[in-house]
């Protein structure tokens, strides 16, 4: 007897568990890319390190800066273990996408296992 397995997204019939919980998170992905929470400029957020702006990396603003602060000076940590990856870099609030949420974890270097760019510059 052979036991009939298929990769998830592939073959025919109905999804499978692995597939609704993939389509589940991109799905999501995509809701919070289209529509991100405002940033308060409290706590971690959702920061544009590429010039065409699809990849995100999770920063956290630095102790004692006040909200409004232009630039914002942040650390970008792991989304996964909240390591810190960078020292501390000065962004421009342009670049900021919104406040970080889960679904941003898609579209991050760590996740992606690649190192970020050495010569990050989130000035303008």
């Amino acid at each position: 007897m052979s036991a009939r397995f298929r990769r998830c997204g592939h073959g025919s019939g109905p999804l499978h568990l692995g597939d609704h919980k993939v389509v589940a998170e991109f799905t999501a992905m995509l809701t919070a890319r289209q529509r991100p929470a405002p940033w308060t400029g409290h706590g971690d957020v959702a920061v544009r390190i590429t010039p065409d702006g699809r990849a995100l990396e999770r920063g956290r603003p630095t102790e004692g800066q006040p909200p409004d602060a232009d630039p914002v000076a942040l650390v970008l940590i792991h989304p996964d273990t909240e390591t810190a990856l960078t020292g501390t870099l000065h962004c421009a609030r342009a670049r900021i996408h919104g406040a970080w949420t889960e679904p941003y974890r898609l579209l991050t270097h760590a996740l992606a296992g690649l190192d970020l760019p050495p010569d990050i510059d989130l000035s303008t």
